[in-house]
């Protein structure tokens, strides 16, 4: 499945119409509504149904979805994602989405007037072709949609007590700082390391772990598509003994050159490396020395690799993949 089809897989929910249309006969009586929620991978999702008799008059749909579900990192990036799936929803007549971006998911409200819209339009957004019987349809059975979202896993919510998405699920994420990254220190034969409590004090909960007897590792991630993290191994103290940077995005590629890496000599502490070049975009560290990774693009579309050794604050080596030294 690609990028495209994940980010918009959950869209087919917002109406849960389908093809459920009855022709029912009878007068209009009093409306009444009935909520259903589900919550699942991230997205929590809220459905109304307004009813006359089995006649659905208006239909509201509430979601809140974490940006990791879009497998997008930002507000800009998850508007991108959904333009023109809202775009189609606020083209169809009797149908209006709204979306609120925040740090870390969106709020988006959908609402269908079925006294506007059209079952041809519905059969539309929902992707269902349209048949003879379904166009001598007349609207839409609140009984069978009931009976529809139930067996996507919605449950009917009686008493006003909806569920909430986990916390974890909305965690604001951000890379993490040189500053960040230098803070978590390593333990080695003659000094104690950054324990597993202090990181998580400061980190949160590990999204993921491996436990062993005499060392375990963890990671979190720091951005939403789970593309960038922070990488420790602990030793049976739960003291850090190694550690990883991944965070492609971190690196400024406006700040970094071919001719500023030639420029660097040994014995460069460093703190000026990174004043110079700024952030890598990957570093890996053990007791003994750190591995500073930059990568850009020559003007043929090609990527090259510049890795700096780091030993003792200093810069003892680097190699790139046309030299070095």
């Amino acid at each position: 499945m690609n990028k495209k089809n994940r980010a918009y897989g959950w869209s087919k929910l917002l109406l849960l119409l389908g093809v459920l249309l009855l022709v029912v006969t009878g007068c209009a009586k009093k409306t009444e509504k009935a909520n259903f929620q589900k919550i699942a991978n991230g997205v929590d999702s809220r459905v109304t149904y307004y009813y006359q008799d089995d006649k659905v008059v208006k239909q509201t749909t509430t979601n809140k979805i974490a940006y990791s579900a879009l497998r997008v990192n930002n507000p800009a990036e998850a508007k991108k994602a959904i333009k023109s799936n809202v775009q189609k929803y606020n083209d169809t007549k009797g149908v209006t989405d709204k979306i609120t971006y925040h740090d870390s998911y969106l709020d988006e409200h959908v609402t269908v007037d079925l006294s506007k819209a059209s079952v041809k339009d519905f059969l539309k957004l929902s992707g269902t072709a349209s048949t003879s019987d379904s166009k001598k349809k007349q609207f839409i059975s609140f009984k069978k949609s009931a009976e529809l979202v139930k067996d996507q896993g919605f449950k009917r919510i009686k008493d006003g007590k909806y569920k909430s998405l986990p916390k974890s699920a909305l965690r604001v994420r951000k890379n993490v700082s040189m500053k960040q990254y230098n803070a978590i220190k390593l333990a080695d034969d003659d000094k104690t390391g950054t324990t597993l409590a202090e990181l998580t004090k400061t980190m949160g909960k590990p999204d993921s772990s491996t436990e062993g007897s005499s060392s375990s590792t963890y990671t979190w991630y720091t951005n939403y598509a789970k593309s960038s993290y922070l990488y420790v191994s602990v030793n049976d103290k739960k003291q850090v003994q190694s550690k990883i940077l991944y965070q492609p995005t971190a690196m400024d590629k406006k700040k970094f050159s071919a001719e500023k890496y030639n420029q660097i000599n040994k014995e460069i502490s460093a703190d000026e490396l990174i004043s110079k070049l700024g952030a890598p975009y990957q570093i890996t560290s053990n007791s003994s020395r750190e591995m500073y990774f930059y990568i850009i693009e020559d003007g043929s579309g090609n990527q090259k690799q510049y890795v700096f050794q780091v030993e003792n604050g200093k810069v003892t080596g680097k190699q790139s993949s046309s030299s070095s030294y």
